[in-house]
């Protein structure tokens, strides 16, 4: 319980300074592109981990329907999947920020009772990218009407990678376990 309080506290924190920063924005001058991409780094990562500290202390995941979840053209799926070269961003990931196997064997432990964790993870995690994905989206509205053109397309290129990527990686995973669970029947 502390632990979900703890995580909950630094998600305030997180909705506290990510205003902090939008609101001081349109008085700034931003004048280098290492300091658009910091604030543009910094915006991610402060609305990003709003959603996913809140991922981890409540079932956030279950505020979108269970239709929402299912992946209904596993054709149009893969297209994509192959075409943003979704692959190449999972092996990245497997290389660093998942490299850890006791890590990964939290998500899936390689038993069949192991795909229902998976099943519930990739929810969680593709709902913890879905939401930033969306507030991001108009927070480079918001910049571009403020009038940082620069700072809202970094913005948004660092979203489709560290937000839309993740969300259909996730869908493919579901996809994937859609299959299992049909073969398994």
């Amino acid at each position: 319980m502390l632990k979900k309080i703890g995580l909950i506290l630094i998600s305030i924190f997180l909705v506290w300074q990510s205003y902090s920063i939008l609101s001081i924005l349109s008085e700034i001058k931003i004048n280098s592109f290492w300091l658009t991409l910091l604030l543009a780094f910094i915006i991610n990562l402060f609305v990003t981990g709003i959603f996913a500290f809140l991922g981890f202390a409540l079932p956030t995941q279950k505020l979108a329907p269970n239709t929402y979840y299912t992946v209904k053209d596993p054709k149009r799926l893969k297209k994509i999947y192959n075409f943003l070269k979704v692959d190449a961003f999972r092996k990245f990931l497997l290389a660093t920020f998942w490299r850890n196997k006791a890590q990964r064997k939290r998500y899936f432990n390689g038993k069949p009772e192991g795909i229902l964790i998976l099943e519930i993870q990739s929810k969680k995690s593709e709902f913890g990218h879905l939401i930033p994905f969306i507030f991001i989206i108009a927070v480079c509205i918001y910049l571009i009407i403020i009038g940082l053109i620069t700072l809202a397309i970094v913005t948004f290129i660092i979203n489709i990678i560290g937000n839309f990527y993740p969300i259909i990686l996730q869908r493919h995973h579901r996809m994937r376990i859609q299959l299992l669970r049909k073969r398994m029947q």
